[in-house]
């Protein structure tokens, strides 16, 4: 009986250590991941909640929810002009957080807020799930 646990536990093991990504399918996602949120923030940005919704993973019941949930943060009565971003950090193969740095701009002041976001890999692209729990 012994055996076989080890043998089970031996397979999971050789399954889980064959699942990690390729360096070129990780440099591969970097820059997909890049893309993605560059077209997300741009929609945000532009306050096309529909366009960003769709790149959510569906954690998100309608654009309205999202933009919502994205909102509640932000400098009040200013306008967003821009998203950056800042870093980004593997959590693990299909997980990865992104710092971005929002801009606003409330007549001649402007003022910034930083966020943490998690990103999914879901199906063959990334996939807004939503903040980071600091």
């Amino acid at each position: 009986m012994k055996r076989l646990v080890w043998g089970v536990f031996l397979l999971a093991m050789g399954l889980l250590g064959g699942c990690s990504l390729s360096p070129e399918d990780t440099v591969a996602r970097e820059k997909a991941l890049q893309q993605a949120v560059l077209s997300f923030t741009g929609d945000v940005v532009q306050a096309n909640w529909p366009q960003a919704y769709a790149m959510t993973d569906g954690t998100f019941g309608s654009s309205d929810q999202l933009k919502n949930q994205l909102t509640q943060s932000w400098v009040q009565d200013a306008t967003l002009t821009n998203g950056d971003i800042t870093s980004l950090a593997w959590v693990n193969d299909h997980t990865a957080k992104v710092k971005l740095t929002w801009s606003f701009q409330a007549g001649s002041v402007q003022s910034f807020s930083n966020e943490t976001f998690i990103w999914v890999w879901k199906g063959n692209g990334w996939k807004y799930k939503g903040r980071a729990l600091r």
